[in-house]
């Protein structure tokens, strides 16, 4: 097969997130984005402006489809299914989660491309519980606090069903997610009836 010499950077794009996704971000490398794409390096170099293009791209594309797991209805109730979306991506899309959520030593980070895309998901989920009418007489500040504490545990049970160490039947994870996500929301609507 001849080699291919137009590209467009979609292109790039698209195969460089194929190999973050199967393999994981460490084996994403000119050699092995132009053997996927069956041509020689140079196109890579002159298509892409920087690593740190790259990288904002394909981290765009994984929050996106994080976004999608995380926004799927499963339990009819907005809250359970942002979270249990979250630990389905973790099991599901193994290698994307590891891209997004763990640091190594010697890898390349941007925090400000971090930063700017993880509030960029938080406002949107925060969006997202103004409709669970579990969350109902919840203001902002309230819905983020809820939000911020339950990722932080959800995150935690993602990482371990991530990595194998918790029962990742989807079922168990509902329920886990649920009797947490309760005591979070009963605990805020009680401190909010004493402080008004």
């Amino acid at each position: 097969m001849p080699l291919k010499n137009s590209f467009t950077r979609n292109d790039f794009i698209d195969a460089a997130f194929k190999i973050v996704r199967t393999k994981g971000w460490d084996k994403l490398t000119a050699r092995s984005l132009a053997k996927e794409l069956n041509c020689s390096t140079m196109p890579i170099y002159s298509y892409l402006k920087s690593m740190k293009f790259l990288y904002e791209e394909l981290r765009k594309k994984a929050v996106d489809l994080q976004m999608t797991y995380q926004k799927k209805p499963r339990t009819g109730q907005i809250f359970f299914d942002m979270g249990v979306g979250y630990i389905l991506f973790a099991k599901q899309e193994r290698n994307l989660f590891r891209f997004l959520h763990h640091k190594k030593e010697g890898v390349a980070r941007f925090p400000e491309i971090e930063k700017r895309i993880r509030e960029t998901a938080l406002r949107n989920l925060t969006q997202n519980m103004k409709a669970d009418p579990n969350l109902e007489g919840l203001d902002g500040r309230a819905l983020k606090d809820v939000l911020t504490k339950m990722w932080i545990f959800v995150h935690g049970l993602a990482f371990l069903v991530n990595n194998h160490a918790f029962a990742d039947d989807e079922k168990k994870v509902l329920e886990t997610i649920k009797e947490t996500g309760k005591l979070l929301i009963a605990g805020k609507k009680s401190t909010n009836k004493k402080l008004n």
